[in-house]
C-alpha cells in the first residue's frame, strides 16, 4: 500500500468513525441521565471546582443564543470530536508504512474504541488527546520560541482545568519537549521547561484543595437544572474512589486487563522495540529508547489504583503512546529497523486479511473494571444503528 493508498483509506475510516461518533451523540443527548452530559455540565455557578472550566464556558456562551444547555453541549461534543480526527489525519497522512504500523493504527484501544465502548464517547480526556496532538505540532517546528512554551502552559493549564486526570500524563508532554531540545539541554532549557509546568502544578493544586460544600453543589445543580451522575462525585475525595476499586478487584480482572494491554499494545509494542535514537546518546545500550519510554509511560499506571474505569486508562495510555511514538518517527529522533518486522507469517495475505479483522474490529474492552470483554463492538453498533431506524 502506497502512501496516497493509505492516506484515501485512513481518511475514509476516520470519517465513518466520526459519523457514528455523531449519531451516538444525539443518542446521548436524549438521554436524561447520560454520564457524559452530567460530566459536561459542571460549572462555576456555585464555586470553583474541578472540571468546571467548560461547563462555565457552554453555561455563559448558552446565554447568547437560543439553544439549551444540552443542545449547546452536543454541538461542542460534536465538533471536538471534528477537531480531533481531523489532528489524528494530519498526524499520521503520509505516514511510512508497514503491516505493524497499520495494525498499531486500527488497534481496538486506539480511536476506535470510543465507537466501540459508546460510554467512553464524549469524555473530557478527549481535550488531552486534542492538546497532544496541538503540542506536537508546536514543537515539530525548526525553531522553538518562548512564545511556543507559553502557549504550552496555557493550552495545559486550560486542559488541567477541564479534565484534572491530565496531570497522570504530563510526563508525555515533558518527553516531548526533551526530545526536542536533546542537543540543548542547558540552563535555560531547564528554565523555560521548569517555567512552562509551573502553571499547570498550581492549577492542579487548585483543583485538588477547593471542593465544592453541599450548599454550594446544589447551586451549581440549580444552574442547569439537572444533578447526577459525575456532578454528585464533586465533593468526593480520592480515598472514596480508590476504594471503590479496592471493593471489585478481583485477581482474574487483572489478569484480563494484562491480556489486553499486552495485545492491545503488541503492535506498538513492536516498533518501539525496534527502534533506537537517531542521535548520539551517552547510553549506548540498543533498548535505551525503549527504557525510556516505559519511564514515560509508568506514571499512568497509578490511574488504575484511582479509578475503576480501566478500559479508559487503556484507551489514553495507547492513544498517548503513539502519537509520542510518531511524533518521534516523523522528527527523525528514532529509526526504526523495518526488517526486523518483516514476519514470516505476513507472507500468506489470507492470514494477514483474517488477523487484522480479527484483531482490530474483533474485540474491545469495556469501561469499567469488572465488566467483560465485548466481542465485535462495531458490527453490534451498527446494528444498532440500523435498528433505530426502523
Amino acid at each position: 500500500m502506497n502512501s496516497l493508498n493509505f492516506n484515501f483509506y485512513l481518511r475514509l475510516y476516520l470519517i465513518i468513525l466520526f459519523l457514528f461518533a455523531t449519531f451516538f451523540f444525539f443518542q446521548k443527548y436524549n438521554n436524561t441521565v447520560e454520564w457524559t452530559i452530567s460530566e459536561w455540565l459542571i460549572n462555576y455557578q456555585g464555586g470553583f471546582t474541578r472540571r468546571g472550566f467548560l461547563g462555565e464556558v457552554i453555561f455563559q456562551l448558552n446565554k447568547f443564543t437560543n439553544l439549551t444547555l444540552r443542545e449547546t453541549i452536543l454541538l461542542f461534543q460534536i465538533l471536538s470530536y471534528l477537531i480531533y480526527f481531523y489532528l489524528v489525519f494530519r498526524l499520521l497522512k503520509n505516514s511510512k508504512i508497514h503491516l505493524v504500523f497499520i495494525f498499531a493504527i486500527f488497534s481496538p484501544i486506539f480511536v476506535i474504541y470510543p465507537i466501540a465502548e459508546v460510554e467512553v464517547l464524549g469524555r473530557k480526556e478527549i481535550f488531552v488527546f486534542i492538546s497532544f496532538l496541538i503540542v506536537t505540532n508546536i514543537f515539530s517546528k525548526n525553531n522553538i520560541e518562548i512564545k511556543d512554551y507559553l502557549i504550552f502552559s496555557v493550552i495545559l493549564s486550560i486542559v488541567c482545568l477541564i479534565w484534572e486526570g491530565l496531570i497522570i500524563y504530563l510526563s508525555f508532554f515533558a518527553f516531548i519537549l526533551f526530545l526536542k531540545n536533546h542537543s540543548n539541554l542547558n540552563k535555560i532549557f531547564y528554565l523555560k521547561f521548569f517555567l512552562s509546568f509551573l502553571p499547570i502544578l498550581i492549577t492542579f493544586y487548585f483543583i485538588f484543595y477547593f471542593k465544592l460544600s453541599s450548599e454550594e453543589l446544589k447551586i451549581m445543580c440549580v444552574s442547569v437544572n439537572e444533578c447526577y451522575g459525575a456532578m454528585t462525585y464533586l465533593n468526593k475525595n480520592l480515598s472514596s474512589n480508590i476504594g471503590e476499586v479496592i471493593s471489585k478487584f478481583q485477581l482474574f480482572y487483572l489478569i484480563r486487563y494484562m491480556l489486553i494491554f499486552l495485545i492491545g499494545f503488541l503492535p506498538l509494542l513492536l516498533l518501539i522495540l525496534n527502534s533506537k535514537f537517531n542521535f548520539e546518546t551517552k547510553i549506548k545500550n540498543k533498548y535505551f529508547f525503549s527504557i525510556l519510554f516505559l519511564l514515560v509511560f509508568f506514571p499512568s499506571f497509578s490511574f488504575y489504583y484511582i479509578a475503576q474505569d480501566w478500559g479508559r486508562w487503556i484507551n489514553i495510555s495507547y492513544t498517548l503512546s503513539l502519537f509520542t511514538y510518531l511524533f518521534c518517527l516523523k522528527n527523525n529522533l528514532i529509526i526504526l529497523d523495518v526488517d526486523k518486522l518483516n514476519f514470516r507469517i505476513f507472507k500468506k495475505k489470507i492470514i494477514t486479511i483474517f488477523l487484522f479483522i480479527l484483531f482490530c474490529f474483533g474485540w474491545a474492552p469495556k469501561t469499567l473494571i469488572n465488566e467483560d470483554v465485548s466481542s465485535i463492538p462495531i458490527y453490534r453498533k451498527t446494528l444498532n444503528i440500523f435498528k433505530s431506524f426502523n
